[in-house]
């Protein structure tokens, strides 16, 4: 099926502050399909982006949102609490039935839940079309075998590539204080953390083989 121009947004219900930085980058979305997992909506209406649906079993959605939501005729899919997905998970599989360009998830780091987050940022692996997964002081995307990630990068970030897939081979990289031409990274190795831009000049990156995760790190 073709996707269509448009974005969409998912908002879950890990605590994230709405920052100028992220405000900013949201608005580079054009009109996107919001979609708030349970309590997200409240971090959806915080960033000033109703959702067009809620999904998940509301047990997170405090009651004067839940009015406000229900005023405002937002549409629910709710769902019981026992069930064989996080709400966060349902909320993309709704979003990804509007065939988006592109997909970016908020909401889906921090809070106390480790587990949670691990499993959130692998849900990466499961998605073919461009999906970016950020928080107040990180961005990370997916790259896969032949996909190419340029950026021009902020003052004080940290760019790190991580392999999700033993091994990643072909590295590539441009922009990047410590470079990689071709190069291969192991998973479980450090070696492709923690590196630097070298300046104003666009950061690339690209892999021949595995999945490769990259990660922009923003100090302040």
């Amino acid at each position: 099926m073709p996707t269509l121009d448009r974005a969409a947004v998912v908002f879950a219900s890990a605590p994230l502050q709405a920052q100028p930085r992220l405000k900013a980058r949201l608005a580079r979305l054009r009109e996107p399909f919001v979609v708030a997992a349970d309590g997200g909506a409240a971090t959806a209406l915080a960033f000033g982006l109703p959702p067009d649906i809620v999904v998940g079993d509301l047990d997170s959605l405090d009651a004067g949102t839940l009015a406000q939501l229900r005023a405002n005729g937002v549409a629910f899919a709710t769902f019981p609490r026992d069930k064989d997905a996080t709400d966060g998970q349902l909320a993309v599989r709704r979003a990804l039935e509007t065939r988006p360009s592109e997909l970016m998830l908020l909401g889906f780091l921090g809070g106390p839940r480790l587990d949670q987050a691990i499993a959130n940022v692998l849900l990466l692996t499961r998605f073919e079309l461009p999906v970016t997964l950020v928080d107040e002081h990180n961005e990370c995307v997916l790259l896969r075998p032949g996909q190419k990630r340029t950026w021009r990068p902020e003052w004080g970030e940290i760019v790190s590539l991580i392999p999700l897939e033993q091994p990643v081979e072909g590295v590539r990289t441009r922009g990047l204080r410590w470079a990689l031409n071709a190069e291969r990274l192991e998973l479980g190795d450090t070696r492709g953390l923690s590196n630097e831009p070298t300046g104003d000049v666009k950061v690339q990156v690209s892999i021949d083989r595995g999945l490769l995760l990259v990660t922009r790190h923003f100090p302040e």
